[in-house]
């Protein structure tokens, strides 16, 4: 038997115990293990699998089915974030060990615990209907955790093997293990570096200070200026493109069981600072930031080391929500902070990539084209009765503040519209120590999902 059928737990824990961390070669053996275990439980399935070549790691390709049947594509990803800051974890990240109800691991829940829901419960669905009449593709990518840089060519190259009427993912959040999200929309990302020099090399602050400009200091100046006094981004038509939120949406918004008190203790803080006209909660889902990552330059050991730098840098994140585009987002932001940067000091800025926002109007809600396939009309109508069924709630249909710009390029690329439905939860700690799944939610969703795959023929 199966495993996937015999213990979906057992399976979970052998996938999470392979140390796929992309974003680090020494852990090369490890993610060629997680992509062999994805590849074995595909072709468990009765999946033809083919590995498609990248210039980092190669995506999984499975395909099941008469092309000519209703057609549906499945996303996840088999690589999973580094585990640093390993002396935070209360287990190893990579022995899975299970308790209070969890199973904690690096990639428990970011994604492989998904992905198993997904292949279990197929499993069970092919096994009470092996000639199950839908076109399944699946698609598990390598990449995901360093910003999928392989992805756009892979789809431009096989995109006509992608063709679908609607692509799964459980790559998104819920606000606890009672109360699903399906995910509505996704912000879009750019990313840059900024580095300011100075004079050669460092400097002793003391025989030299006052007489040039600090790039710490001009560093400081240029990225304060880019935010005004009530956090609003000042950058010149950085929200020209911000699409409000529909009315539907707010409403949606407040169906979430999760108070801005609540939110506030989860996160440690006292007060928020939202940007004017919006709720913290609003804030994370329809609206556009600019964020500072890391800063640095000068001395950062133990005591002090009275220098000038020859050097500081940034590194700058934006989240964009529709419609705003990252190449043109990441230009206006290149320019500004190039103007606000003092010319005592030269300033270059690196754009690092990104990709833009994507947004899915449920079929039936206002805005939506009437131009969906069968398939997707079926899809939102059976996913939301099985939610309701198998976790006693209707699920709440949200924008997410994260990204996962490959949702938007497989629109553009390949026409498909995306189902997200998040398993995952905030104290399931993802990208931080003692990430876990939660088995309860594992249980239910692999019930939920195969009572939605059983009803989408």
């Amino acid at each position: 038997m199966s495993i996937l059928l015999k213990s979906p737990i057992d399976a979970l824990r052998q996938y999470v115990e392979f140390p796929s961390v992309s974003a680090d070669s020494k852990f090369a053996n490890g993610v060629k293990g997680a992509r062999e275990f994805a590849c074995a439980r595909l072709e468990e399935l009765g999946f033809e699998v083919n590995l498609v070549p990248t210039p980092i790691n190669p995506i999984i390709l499975g395909t099941r089915g008469d092309p000519s049947w209703p057609r549906l594509v499945i996303y996840g990803h088999y690589d999973v974030q580094p585990p640093d800051p390993l002396d935070l974890w209360s287990s190893d990240p990579f022995t899975a060990v299970e308790r209070d109800g969890r199973l904690y691991g690096r990639g428990a829940a970011d994604n492989k615990g998904p992905q198993i829901v997904h292949m279990a419960a197929l499993a069970r669905v092919l096994r009470d209907i092996p000639d199950y009449p839908v076109h399944i593709t699946y698609l598990i990518e390598g990449e995901e955790e360093i910003g999928s840089p392989s992805f756009r060519g892979f789809l431009e190259e096989h995109k006509n093997k992608l063709q679908g009427d609607l692509l799964l993912v459980s790559d998104t959040g819920s606000p606890s293990p009672d109360q699903l999200v399906v995910t509505t929309g996704l912000r879009g990302l750019c990313a840059m570096e900024v580095k300011v020099f100075g004079p050669k090399q460092d400097l002793h602050s003391g025989v030299h200070g006052g007489a040039l400009l600090n790039p710490l200091q001009a560093l400081m100046h240029a990225c304060s200026s880019l935010h005004d006094a009530d956090g609003r981004v000042t950058v010149p038509g950085f929200y020209d493109a911000v699409r409000p939120p529909e009315k539907w949406e707010r409403k949606e918004l407040a169906k979430l069981p999760t108070t801005e008190d609540e939110y506030a203790r989860f996160l440690g803080v006292s007060n928020f600072f939202p940007p004017p006209g919006y709720s913290s909660l609003e804030a994370i889902r329809f609206c556009p930031t600019l964020e500072f990552n890391g800063v640095g330059g000068g001395y950062q050991g133990e005591g002090s080391k009275t220098v000038i730098p020859a050097e500081a840098f940034a590194k700058i994140t934006c989240r964009l929500v529709p419609d705003q585009k990252s190449d043109d987002i990441a230009e206006k932001v290149k320019k500004a902070i190039i103007q606000a940067c003092p010319t005592a000091v030269r300033v270059e800025v690196e754009i690092k990539g990104g990709g833009d926002p994507y947004v899915v109007i449920p079929p039936g809600k206002p805005g939506s084209t009437g131009e969906e396939t069968d398939l997707m009309k079926k899809a939102f109508r059976i996913a939301e009765d099985c939610i309701e069924r198998g976790f006693g709630s209707s699920p709440i249909f949200l924008r997410e503040g994260g990204s996962i710009p490959i949702i938007q390029d497989l629109k553009e690329v390949a026409g498909l519209d995306s189902l997200m439905i998040g398993l995952f939860t905030n104290e399931d700690n993802l990208h931080a120590p003692d990430e876990s799944f939660h088995l309860g939610i594992m249980d239910r969703a692999i019930h939920s999902f195969e009572s939605f795959f059983k009803e989408l023929v």
